[in-house]
């Protein structure tokens, strides 16, 4: 969703390449409060025109909607993406005016984001820096910009501390209309949609959710285009668009309908960026570390776009669309088929929806029977032996050639190949985290996300524990189905995982996950929960099996019972255990598998596209396709 820029420091928003003066003030800006601004609606619009706006409002490199104009001839920027800007200025003078600029514009364009800002001063006459704590002698100037750059980060959470008064917006509230998104007063209408309903009575809204709303629009337009620019379905050729409203996402009216949030954050980037920046960085050269730093941040970006693009188009190759029938998403499980909305002229939107692909993060909304197929792919996606696909355009392949040439080849991690195909491979693409909360269809989206995100760093943790006991590095998963907020999911997970024997297997490695849904949730695995068929079972698993697998008692005597009347064995699924077997049927009637590695293979590669690391193409004249 971001605009990628230039990989090395440039002046201005400008392609020419800087070095950073011998002295000066490096300015660090950090948004806070990025999650509860774009998930404050209940519209996919709002949530991805807010996240485009906070993408804008640190690109240096755009003129016309970013914030080009603002940067001095001589500020040399070093980072521009993710909600974060670091430049280096000339002067302290130079630093204040920017830094009162910048943060005018963004209370004009985004007043409910909170600006944190951090001066760092360096070189021969830079002024000594402020005190630690009461009592600390007060520390001596930075010597040079690497070394300001090693202070920006403390300096960033010592202001997030001292967050007075005067940071809080303060909106004058007079009599007026109540904007339908936020509650402050309306200032605009946004004439696509009515007013509770109301046919002929536009939505009354606040002036920056409107502007966020054309933003959304603008970006939604070139993104579904060149996402979807000549994606093969299964059989059709319908014209398909990424819904805007979450009504759209696959359901089925009449039915009780959930979606997903599904949050994807790769695992251990700070780590990976001070490495690389030690590797890469040139000593006798000022900046040259923080330069590399930048252009492997924006490879990594180019990886999350490239992902976005992937599962869009992996979900677009499994559509049915035949003549006179409605348009599906077909596969196993309990959930198929999956009904997809057709509009008046026969558009299909697909039931799946990046809202936030910016740095490292993927955040997407999606028909929650999709969510852990969904899950699946991406990790198999990322996962894809570089020099298989053999593609330097491919951004796993850049990413992974990058990171090898740093390591010297020497570091990789290692990814068995699935049993009785390829053999296992190296790879330097980051193993990533996966965080997913089911939701009902209405329930608002900033719920989902910080439920999401939650299972996400649960999913983390456990991997860093994993790793401190010394098991390879692998990707983490974590769902839930819950959604009465986040201590009360996280207390149940914590319970649930002391339980003797543990009452879930969540949170999961990558392999891990496979495993559980290739036995538990296999159509074609034998004894799985929805073998021969499916869930005629279903009854006796969550009246008779789950009580006594909650309670910690041994169901040996119940799975004779149920062999005894039904004369049929009661199998349960190859190595099963309590944990995961509960939760396998927590997520029974919600998973389907509609073979997207079938229906487009992880190996193929993906071009680059329109920011040269995985974004859309562009048309014949820049224009997005």
């Amino acid at each position: 969703m971001t605009r990628a820029s230039e990989q090395r420091p440039r002046r201005r928003g400008g392609t020419t390449p800087a070095r950073p003066p011998e002295r000066g003030v490096v300015v660090g800006v950090d948004l806070r409060g990025i999650q509860a601004y774009v998930y404050s609606g209940r519209r996919i619009l709002d949530a991805v025109g807010r996240a485009a706006l906070v993408a804008e409002l640190t690109d240096t490199s755009d003129r016309r909607h970013g914030i080009a104009d603002l940067v001095p001839e001589d500020c040399v920027v070093l980072r521009d993406a993710g909600g974060a800007l670091t430049a280096v200025l000339p002067d302290p003078a130079a630093a204040r005016a920017f830094t009162a600029r910048y943060t005018r514009l963004l209370r004009d364009r985004a007043g409910d984001l909170t600006p944190v800002v951090a001066h760092v001063p360096y070189g021969p006459d830079a002024p000594a820096g402020e005190r630690r704590t009461a009592g600390d002698a007060v520390e001596e100037a930075a010597r040079g910009v690497d070394e300001a750059l090693e202070r920006l980060p403390a300096r960033l959470r010592a202001a997030r501390r001292r967050m007075s008064a005067l940071h809080t917006p303060a909106h004058g509230y007079g009599i007026t209309a109540v904007c339908s998104v936020g509650g402050g007063p309306a200032e605009s209408v946004d004439s696509s949609r009515a007013q509770d309903d109301r046919a002929g009575v536009p939505e009354r809204v606040a002036a920056d959710v409107a502007r966020a709303r054309g933003i959304g629009r603008r970006w939604h337009r070139a993104h579904s285009a060149a996402w979807l620019a000549g994606a093969a379905t299964a059989t059709g050729r319908p014209r398909l668009e990424l819904p805007m409203e979450i009504d759209r996402l696959g359901r089925d009216h009449g039915d009780l309908s959930r979606i997903a949030v599904v949050h994807i954050d790769v695992n251990g980037l700070g780590a990976i960026l001070g490495e690389y920046r030690d590797r890469a960085g040139d000593p006798a050269v000022p900046g040259s570390g923080a330069a590399a730093q930048r252009g492997l941040s924006t490879r990594i970006a180019g990886l999350t776009e490239g992902l976005a693009r992937a599962l869009v188009r992996a979900v677009a190759a499994t559509v049915r669309a035949d003549p006179g029938r409605p348009a599906t998403v077909p596969g196993s499980g309990a959930a198929a088929p999956l009904t997809l909305h057709r509009s008046p002229t026969g558009t299909v939107r697909l039931p799946v929806r990046p809202i936030v692909v910016a740095g490292d993060d993927l955040t997407v909304l999606c028909d929650a029977r999709l969510a852990l197929s969904l899950t699946r792919y991406a990790l198999d996606w990322l996962d894809a032996d570089p020099e298989r696909i053999g593609v330097a355009a491919d951004p796993r392949v850049a990413l992974h050639r990058e990171l090898a040439r740093a390591h010297g080849g020497v570091g990789a991690r290692t990814v068995a190949g699935p049993p009785g195909t390829h053999a296992a491979h190296t790879t330097f693409v980051p193993t990533v985290g996966v965080g997913v909360a089911v939701q009902p269809v209405g329930a608002p989206l900033s719920l989902g996300y910080d439920l999401c995100e939650a299972m996400c760093r649960r999913a983390k943790d456990h991997r860093v524990e994993l790793m401190e006991r010394g098991a390879p590095d692998d990707h983490a998963v974590a769902w839930t189905t819950r959604f009465d907020g986040v201590d009360r999911v996280l207390r149940r997970l914590d319970r649930a995982r002391s339980a003797a024997p543990p009452r879930t297997a969540l949170p999961m490695t990558g392999t891990a996950f496979a495993d559980f849904l290739d036995r538990y949730l296999s159509a074609g695995a034998p004894d799985s929960l929805l073998a021969d068929g499916g869930t005629r079972h279903r009854s006796w698993l969550v009246s008779s099996l789950v009580p006594l697998l909650e309670s910690g008692v041994d169901p040996s005597a119940e799975l004779h019972r149920r062999t005894r009347v039904t004369g049929v064995p009661a199998a349960l699924p190859r190595d099963w255990t309590p944990g995961a077997l509960l939760d396998a049927v927590e997520v029974l009637d919600l998973h389907l598998n509609p073979g997207l590695a079938a229906a487009l293979e992880p190996h193929r590669p993906h071009d680059r596209g329109r920011t040269g690391v995985g974004g859309p193409l562009p048309g014949p004249t820049g224009a997005p396709a």
